[in-house]
């Protein structure tokens, strides 16, 4: 009994104790059955759906929801194909979006970095989040994806992100606006912006457009062309209703588009009232005016426009870009001594050329015939530091093969090999074209083992060299050797190659070889053109086969292959001499009447051309020329207004058409025997 005593006492202790062993069991049992975040994730990764157990758990535990959206937005997670699938399947399928405002918008941040170029991720779940009835994020997450959508030209994602701020309540700001217009402009969808803009005015909205935003509306009016638009918009809209002055960035928009619409006169308008409202000139306007008026021809009013402008403008005295322009502008109009004049005074102001413009330097020089300067300025480029490229290299090249100095052509070869540059097969289709000009088809023969051995294969214009410079030199058989070994090569000649071959065999009096190489394009589905049949009718005039003649000129009725002046000299010259007028006559007839049906294909509503359709007599451009001004005086323009002349686009080639039909029957009808009695 003494034994048991102890005992006693110690029950109500030993009670409480296991009933708190009981307890900690039971709550340790319980949160082993509730997963952790990433177990969880983990799970579902590993089936291709999530399971009814997992889903419950996310439904009966918001946090655990949340760990798991932080667990997916998590800079360390990388989001794959499973993960993004799940992403977007909880809030669209079970109706699971993140459950704070903040959690949305991290994730959304995640989707926009880990798809930079596609934001239908992140659109589509925000629009299954907001549906499914998730908080709706702040305006800054809105702007981001907005913004993403505007950068991809997504106009309708656009307009569905917007409705849904509007249905979350989220009031829009300034970003979100100049966001949606900016977006617009640039998708060509400007009226769809000033709608907005018009929104944004309302008096309940707190928020007006600053100038930027505004300037975005004047650039996208003229980039599609609106420029009238423009104008009156900055006039009557941004400076009479909104009370903002135009900047110097409007100002270069309008005056830039104005000289792209080849309005020169308004450009230089928009110029005087810039300077007169005190709006600061930069580089840009000065840039802007110098490059519109190089574009339009008129290099000499550029370069005195500068030269004046730039001792006035402070702000904009010029820079490299100026330079270039009015460089590349006077090397096109082949004026070389004021181009290089501009070079050096470019250089001595400081600017320092960059390799475009030596490029450009080089390639105009070099186009002018005046080699030894296209050499020094390849010299001062490398002094500079810069490195020539193949290309260069390559026109300096066809410079010397055009001069037929081949001596320095293939140093020049030998050079680009020394400084690492690979030639091209630009460069040995130049080089064998020089040689071949030059008869030298011993070092044709070596320069092609150099083109095979150094791996650059031969193209179409390679064997196209190789038929024409045998040909030219009266080596027909080893011309046709060359076109019959292109199949091995795998390369298909085209009506180039055919051209020369059928022009040359009949030429050299091998008319049926000709008609057999025409035959042999049908049928391999090479098209002919009117140098094909101009070739042909030459060889048989020649032969005098006028019934194969006959069916050439009927191939090319039903090909729609339109004769130019060399056909009808052909034809003139030959059919009525052997008593065949009748038929000249309705093919010249033809010809007018397929010239007059391009003119009625290519008309457009106000064309300021009135042709009908019949026979053209002696005389009958003179008609044509009535019936153009009257069309111009009585009004007619075309649908933009601007032009009170006949487009030139359809005038200019259909009259070069009818004329050369006229000298050809004035030059024959002439004679009082060949009257046609018309």
């Amino acid at each position: 009994m003494s034994a048991a005593r102890p005992i006693t006492p110690a029950l109500p202790n030993l009670l409480p104790h296991r009933r708190l062993c009981s307890s900690t069991s039971t709550s340790t049992a319980a949160a082993a059955s509730t997963p952790t975040a990433a177990s969880l994730l983990a799970d579902i990764l590993s089936s291709p759906t999530p399971s009814a157990s997992a889903l419950t758990h996310l439904r009966e535990k918001p946090t655990l929801a949340a760990s798991l959206y932080s667990h997916l937005a998590a800079p360390s997670h990388a989001i794959t194909r499973a993960s993004l699938s799940l992403l977007l399947s909880l809030p669209a399928r079970h109706r699971l979006p993140p459950p704070t405002a903040p959690l949305l918008s991290s994730v959304l941040s995640r989707l926009l970095a880990r798809f930079p170029s596609s934001p239908e991720p992140a659109a589509r779940f925000l629009a299954a989040s907001l549906a499914a009835g998730g908080p709706a994020p702040d305006v800054l997450a809105f702007n981001s994806v907005l913004a993403a959508l505007a950068r991809a030209r997504d106009v309708p994602g656009m307009a569905k992100v917007y409705a849904s701020m509007q249905g979350g309540a989220v009031r829009p700001d300034v970003v979100t606006y100049g966001i949606l217009v900016n977006g617009l402009c640039k998708a060509g969808r400007v009226g769809d912006a000033l709608r907005v803009l018009d929104g944004m005015s309302r008096q309940d909205s707190g928020i007006r457009p600053d100038v930027v935003m505004l300037n975005t509306v004047v650039d996208g009016l003229c980039k599609s062309g609106r420029v009238e638009e423009a104008v009156a918009f900055v006039e009557q809209r941004m400076k009479g209703v909104r009370g903002c002055p135009p900047n110097t960035v409007t100002y270069n928009c309008l005056i830039d588009a104005l000289f792209r619409a080849g309005d020169v006169g308004m450009a230089y308008k928009l110029v005087g009232k810039m300077e007169s409202e005190g709006v600061a000139q930069n580089v840009v306007t000065m840039n802007t005016i110098v490059g519109g008026l190089c574009r339009v021809g008129r290099n000499g009013a550029a370069l005195e426009f500068f030269r004046e402008k730039r001792n006035v403008w402070p702000e904009a005295r010029g820079n490299a870009v100026t330079y270039s322009t009015l460089i590349g502008a006077f090397l096109h109009s082949n004026n070389i001594g004021m181009a290089m004049e501009l070079f050096h005074e470019m250089t001595n102001e400081g600017h320092s050329p960059d390799a475009i413009m030596y490029f450009t330097m080089i390639s105009g020089l070099t186009q002018a015939g005046r080699l030894e300067d296209a050499c020094s300025m390849a010299s001062s480029m490398k002094k500079a530091g810069l490195k020539m490229d193949a290309k260069a290299y390559n026109i300096l090249i066809a410079g010397f093969c055009r001069k037929k100095r081949l001596h320095e052509a293939y140093e020049l070869l030998q050079e680009m090999k020394e400084v690492g540059l690979r030639p091209d097969v630009c460069t040995y289709n130049t080089l064998l074209s020089g040689s071949c000009k030059a008869g030298d088809f011993t070092a044709v023969d070596e320069l092609l083992g150099k083109m095979i051995d150094d791996g650059c294969q031969p193209s179409v214009v390679t064997f196209g060299t190789l038929v024409h410079g045998y040909c030219k030199a009266g080596e027909i058989d080893e011309a046709l050797k060359i076109f019959r070994s292109m199949g091995e090569s795998g390369i298909l000649p085209n009506n180039v190659i055919y051209n020369t071959l059928i022009d040359f065999c009949c030429k050299s009096g091998d008319t049926d070889l000709a008609i057999k190489l025409f035959d042999e394009m049908k049928e391999k589905h090479v098209p002919a053109n009117v140098t094909t049949f101009n070739a042909l009718l030459k060889g048989l005039r020649d032969k005098n086969m006028p019934e194969k003649a006959f069916e050439l000129m009927d191939q090319m009725k039903e090909e729609k292959c339109s004769p130019d002046y060399v056909t009808m000299d052909v034809l003139m010259e030959w059919l009525p001499v052997i008593g065949e007028t009748d038929r000249l006559k309705s093919f010249m007839q033809e010809r007018e009447h397929n010239a007059y049906k391009r003119i009625d294909s290519d008309l457009t509503e106000g064309e300021a051309v009135i042709f009908q359709q019949e026979r053209l007599a002696v005389g009958g451009v003179n008609l044509a020329m009535e019936r153009v001004h009257a069309g111009n005086e009585a009004g007619m323009r075309r649908s933009t207004g601007n032009n009170d002349r006949v487009s030139s686009r359809i005038f200019f080639p259909v009259l070069s058409s009818l004329i050369a039909t006229d000298y050809c029957l004035l030059q024959y009808f002439s004679c009082e025997e060949n009257a046609p009695g018309w």
